[in-house]
């Protein structure tokens, strides 16, 4: 049979047969001495089996994988079909959702502008463009348990905005930070529903990436912060010591630095910071770990438990003039410089950077976090509270 009369008998048109050829779908088994398309009853089997597919909702991927499995058959196909019917009435089930989230504002507001309901179908609309149900529902129920703090971030990030406030600023730091754990939070390690993310936020934008809540002047702001801040980070320019430090915590900073160095670790930790307190001794930070029975020989003997010693440099090896900062102590110091502020003050003091460490522990913690409640046996909560009080007595 010609190409021309199997396109009218079964109702496609030359050009899809023509493509089907093309994409080795279906190609044709014999062809005319001047290379006209013959097909054989072979061919037309095969093609009644990619329109029946096509008529159950199959991508020609799918099709493909189906004809060219030696174990295709019949009740195969019926599977893929009601699974392919269950993605679309989960895809169904979440529309009836959003829609049901819409009609209640309707309820409580008695009106909506119809800007925002445009904008919120089409949201519905692109999202299901790049997710499978199932990547929609764990992104819905993600995004709805975070929701409350993600709004609050994302106010927070307006208003420092709207005030202009400098990409620089510790506040906006903190904030830039605050999103990268969110997205950490949302994406939790999966790549395809990363890849599905970072896809809609490139050819869809940001409103439709974040649900509707995110517009585009907010996202390049927190954006810019974000690359501001992880340029800051990785040249370690976030740490200018004679400007938030008090003359007692730089000291903490070099003994720590110099205790690092003699255990011939290449970057600053939360355990030289731990070392840097404990070497200085006479802060209140100092007295309230070594009442927890916390000295400078055990924490060090702790540490090259959990680190391991490390060999000694060559002696004509370059020596850095100072040791890189760890990311988590660049947390730990954006957070004492808060709580700094909280007490009144402009400077951070050794207390302020304790706390900093007890207080990131919140969010994973360090070794010296580590090495005080494994090592040691110490309740964090509780040294917190001694160490609270004696800043209070002081």
């Amino acid at each position: 049979m010609k190409i021309g009369e199997l396109a009218k008998q079964t109702g496609l048109s030359v050009r899809t047969l023509h493509y089907y050829d093309e994409i080795g779908l279906l190609s044709p088994s014999h062809r005319t001495e001047i290379g006209h398309r013959l097909y054989d009853a072979q061919d037309i089997t095969r093609l009644q089996q990619i329109v029946s597919l096509r008529q159950l909702g199959f991508s020609l991927k799918e099709i493909r994988e189906c004809l060219e499995n030696p174990e295709f058959s019949l009740p195969q196909v019926i599977d893929l079909h009601r699974a392919r019917l269950r993605e679309q009435m989960a895809l169904s089930h979440t529309l009836i959702d959003r829609l049901d989230a819409i009609a209640a504002d309707l309820q409580t507001t008695q009106s909506v502008a119809v800007e925002n309901l445009i904008q919120a179908m089409e949201v519905i609309t692109m999202t299901t463009q790049y997710f499978t149900p199932e990547q929609q529902a764990v992104l819905d129920a993600r995004f709805q348990a975070g929701e409350t703090e993600w709004q609050a971030l994302l106010s927070e990030v307006r208003a420092e905005m709207d005030k202009g406030t400098d990409l620089n600023n510790p506040v906006v730091r903190k904030l830039a930070r605050r999103w990268l754990w969110s997205m950490k939070s949302f994406v939790q390690g999966d790549e395809e529903i990363y890849e599905s993310l970072t896809r809609m936020y490139q050819q869809a934008g940001p409103a439709a990436a974040s649900w509707g809540t995110l517009d585009t002047a907010t996202f390049e702001y927190i954006l810019k912060a974000v690359s501001f801040l992880t340029l800051a980070d990785f040249t370690d320019l976030l740490i200018p010591t004679a400007k938030i430090f008090t003359p007692d915590t730089q000291q903490v900073f070099r003994l720590g630095e110099a205790a690092i160095r003699q255990l011939n670790l290449e970057a600053l930790g939360t355990e030289g910071l731990l070392l840097g307190f404990l070497a200085e001794g006479t802060s209140i930070a100092a007295q309230v770990l070594m009442a927890a029975g916390v000295t400078f020989d055990t924490a060090q003997e702790q540490i090259v438990t959990l680190l391991g010693a490390q060999p000694a440099s060559p002696a004509d090896a370059d020596s850095p003039i100072r040791l890189p900062v760890a990311p988590r102590v660049k947390l730990v110091i954006e957070i004492a410089l808060g709580l700094a502020e909280q007490s009144g003050q402009s400077l951070i003091t050794p207390e302020h950077l304790l706390l900093g460490i007890l207080k990131e522990a919140e969010q994973g913690g360090g070794v010296a976090t580590y090495a005080l409640k494994e090592g040691f046996g110490i309740d964090l909560a509780y040294l917190e509270q001694q160490l609270r009080s004696a800043m209070s007595q002081s």
